[in-house]
């Protein structure tokens, strides 16, 4: 005869010949032939047999079958599952959602996010899905083609109005100094913490 209980928002199912999980969050738990991830539950040990979509407001609804005695292969990765682990899991699911959400606000301003320090770019801007080294490359392509225009306006235009062109050359060679230098970082292997614009001028920050 199956028990039914709640545990947080996921509704239990326990029979006596497997385990029903109608969960509110996607876990972590594989479905393996080899090398199973063992999942315990009321002091039994379980493994994933299925899983599929589950009803609204479940997200995916897991069947579990309990431990085979003579199955000895087991992954050294263990699940207790109970409701510290759903609450723990709630949480992950709650702060993933917000990293998405500000991936894709600041998703239209890709070139420009690395320009930001690496600190940041490491710290904040990764786990918000942004990968530094590809953010880097597309701000030292923004800057490069700033580099041209300004060219273009200090060398070809001369400057346009009077009292601006020094300034007009101060950023013409701050910008190329900028690029070849962030340039040359991003073609080195195993690079940890990417420029941000002038960083290189505080190398021992």
């Amino acid at each position: 005869m199956s028990r039914i209980l709640n545990i947080g928002p996921d509704k239990v199912c326990l029979g006596p010949d497997r385990l029903i999980i109608h969960a509110a969050e996607p876990m972590d738990l594989p479905i393996r032939e080899f090398c199973r991830v063992p999942v315990y539950f009321e002091g039994h040990k379980y493994y994933v047999r299925s899983k599929q979509a589950g009803e609204r407001p479940r997200a995916v609804v897991y069947e579990l079958w309990p431990w085979p005695p003579e199955l000895q292969e087991a992954s050294t990765r263990l699940v207790f599952y109970d409701e510290a682990y759903v609450i723990e899991r709630d949480k992950m699911a709650a702060t993933r959602r917000r990293h998405e959400l500000f991936h894709l606000v600041l998703l239209p301003l890709y070139p420009l996010l690395g320009l930001c320090w690496s600190r940041w770019k490491n710290q904040v801007l990764g786990a918000w899905g942004f990968e530094p080294g590809s953010i880097t490359k597309a701000s030292i392509f923004l800057t490069f083609n700033v580099f041209i225009v300004d060219g273009i306006f200090v060398g070809w235009l001369g400057g346009g109005i009077v009292g601006v062109r020094m300034w007009d050359w101060a950023l013409l060679l701050l910008l190329g100094a900028d690029t070849a230098l962030r340039y040359g970082q991003s073609l080195e292997l195993d690079v940890e913490h990417y420029w941000g614009i002038c960083e290189w001028m505080w190398p021992g920050r």
